[in-house]
């Protein structure tokens, strides 16, 4: 995610610790390091704190950061949309396109540190991969299911008699022997 905040931060004379002393008006955990990783483009910042770093920048959000990577269907913002494509990165020699998410802290700290290694993921990314392959798989199958009328009111195919299997163990389906 490419932004603005360095070049501006610089063209104002401010030092990332300049920047970090008046974002902790909003964040007291402000940091350098936490500018930093805005800059570099690691994370957004949330609402107050984007909002003081249009006052400390003296610039708007969409001078600071590419419309497409603003989360921009929070309630009350009236932000226009750009006629073009959304912007791709290429990493590894691959095209690619930066998504965010957000989770409560208090949600975050309950993850075990070895979550994913257990789980058999070697990182976030090959989790989020893993997740929405299967995603795209429960899709295919509501939709499939959906054009033949014969579903069920969370998606599953009335008629459906196979087993599926899950960590947990295996649920059969609504006719199967049991």
């Amino acid at each position: 995610m490419e932004n603005r905040l360095k070049e501006r931060r610089e063209a104002l004379g401010l030092s990332q610790m300049d920047v970090s002393q008046r974002l902790r008006a909003v964040e007291p955990r402000a940091d350098v390091g936490m500018v930093s990783r805005y800059e570099n483009g690691v994370c957004l910042p949330t609402r107050p704190q984007m909002e003081a770093l249009e006052q400390t920048l003296e610039a708007s959000r969409m001078d600071l950061y590419d419309p497409m990577d603003l989360d921009l269907t929070a309630p009350n913002i009236m932000l226009p949309v750009p006629d073009r494509e959304p912007r791709h990165e290429t990493r590894r020699g691959k095209r690619t396109m930066r998504k965010c998410f957000r989770m409560p802290r208090s949600f975050a700290d309950t993850l075990p540190a070895d979550l994913l290694e257990a789980c058999g993921y070697t990182s976030w990314q090959s989790w989020y991969d893993a997740a929405i392959k299967r995603l795209l798989g429960e899709y295919a199958a509501r939709k499939k299911a959906a054009s033949r009328g014969g579903n069920t009111a969370d998606g599953r195919d009335k008629n459906d008699t196979h087993t599926i299997h899950h960590p947990g163990g295996k649920v059969n389906g609504p006719h199967a022997e049991r």
